[in-house]
């Protein structure tokens, strides 16, 4: 069965003025008169939401909510539900440094210390050939031998079998066995093969993941500094009300905005959220390209690329856990800050000029202004084609690997091996130590590649 749904008669005025607005006929763009106006203007729209477009705090995370909070909090009056909700905000914020910092210095332990005692050195581009090896002229690997494409191992392996090897030699010392044809011997039956890498491409691919990720948190930092900088700075009310009646739910009749806060307000902000954000990114991006160019297997590589990404995404896995559904609630409908394009103007003028009666001289004007806005919207068409996300971090990879090449690594027989390693005094590694990036180390390296009398270049 069908019912008929009947129209109440207060409401047929507002259909009936409805249809006679719009009568259901679309009209092309192309048969309009003002068609190249209408066209231009949106060419420029368009091209603001990618150059200026609306600036917003980030929703689903603990640093977005610091800032927004409590100047939600002071234009309420700073009742003491908003108390609430700013203290557990704060409590939130120092838990993320806390487990981000601690998850940070950890992999700077392993990389710094741990490795180290444990006798291992930087791979740098140690077997980055191998399927040219053993004849190329660069194929000699850490242990002193020729690479083969049989004898590649991990260093976990290699250390073991290196170890088995000179276990069998020290068992022969100071016996009748200690002959150069026993050792020979010795050195064929337990070659431990070399280390290196597995595959030098999916090393660099590896690094490009993690840094794609990592420049996503260099924007979303970039975007919280133009809100603190770009803001009116002096305070504005963040809660507007819209409409009231004094009935029905009043978050209804509220609208959370980011508008402007005061210069004490931002300076606050910036020290307690910009600046250890920003700390914490390189950080993450030094010891996360260290880590993933110190990994040989293919597999480790695709894994460690995918879970680095999780330490900086630490702040939305807590908001998204233990924040309050009120400040989710303030957080998801927060309306963003829109930074006016600087020709904004420009394009309200030749919009006045062309809806008016004008004389020669500002027919003149206007002709000057519409080729200063083709100008424009040609010059943002080429800058739109290029993905500036993309050569931003191409441009970080390329600086924080040749940051790890020229720290760790030397040129020795045409390609870049580790430089001598030196073990720390200390297997301690506290808060100081990673702050500095600075380890006590003894005088005398383990492990020197020039021992093998290879040209150093």
């Amino acid at each position: 069965p069908t019912h008929s749904i009947q129209t109440p008669a207060h409401d047929a005025p507002k259909q009936a003025k409805a249809k006679q607005t719009f009568s259901g006929q679309y009209v092309r763009v192309e048969a309009m008169k003002q068609k190249k106006k209408i066209l231009k203007r949106t060419e420029v729209k368009l091209q603001d939401m990618e150059f200026h477009g609306v600036y917003e705090l980030e929703a689903d995370s603990v640093y977005g909510a610091v800032i927004a909070i409590p100047q939600v909090a002071r234009s309420m009056g700073w009742t003491p539900t908003a108390l609430a909700l700013v203290f557990r905000t704060w409590m939130l914020l120092a838990l993320n440094y806390l487990l981000q910092g601690c998850a940070i210095k950890y992999i700077a332990e392993e990389s710094q210390v741990m490795d180290v005692l444990g006798g291992k050195m930087h791979i740098c581009d140690f077997a980055y050939d191998l399927e040219y090896c053993p004849d190329h002229n660069h194929c000699t690997g850490p242990g002193g031998t020729l690479y083969e494409p049989d004898g590649l191992y991990n260093y976990d392996i290699w250390s073991v079998r290196m170890y088995m090897r000179d276990v069998v030699k020290a068992a022969a010392k100071g016996t009748v066995l200690e002959t150069k044809e026993f050792i020979d011997k010795v050195d064929d039956s337990f070659a431990p093969g070399e280390f290196g890498l597995e595959n030098y491409w999916c090393r660099v691919m590896a690094c490009l993941i993690f840094m794609m990720a990592e420049v996503r948190e260099l924007f979303a930092t970039y975007e919280m500094i133009v809100v603190l900088c770009y803001t009116p700075h002096h305070a504005e009310n963040w809660v507007i009300q819209t409409r009231s009646n004094g009935k029905g739910d009043p978050l209804q009749t509220l609208k959370f905005r980011v508008a402007g806060m005061s210069i004490g307000w931002k300076i606050f902000n910036f020290i307690i959220l910009v600046i250890p954000k920003a700390f914490l990114l390189y950080n993450v991006c030094s010891f996360g390209v260290r880590f993933l160019m110190d990994t040989a297997g293919i597999v480790e590589l695709v894994l460690g690329a995918m879970t680095m990404d999780f330490i900086l995404t630490l702040d939305e896995l807590l908001f998204d856990g233990f924040s309050s559904v009120p400040t989710k609630f303030i957080m998801n409908n927060l309306e963003g800050f829109t930074l006016d394009p600087p020709d904004a103007d420009e394009d309200d003028s030749v919009e006045q000029y062309q809806g008016s009666d004008t004389t020669s001289s500002e027919s003149h004007m206007v002709a000057a202004l519409v080729d200063a806005t083709s100008h424009k919207t040609k010059w943002g068409a080429i800058k739109l084609t290029l993905p500036r996300r993309l050569i931003i971090t191409l441009i970080v990879l390329f600086v924080f690997l040749m940051r790890y090449y020229l720290i760790n690594c030397q040129r020795v027989d045409n390609m870049w091996v580790s430089k001598p390693m030196f073990l720390p005094t200390s297997a301690k590694f506290g808060w100081m130590s990673f702050l500095t990036g600075h380890v006590p180390m003894e005088s005398e390296a383990y492990w020197n590649m020039s021992e093998f009398n290879l040209t150093e270049l």
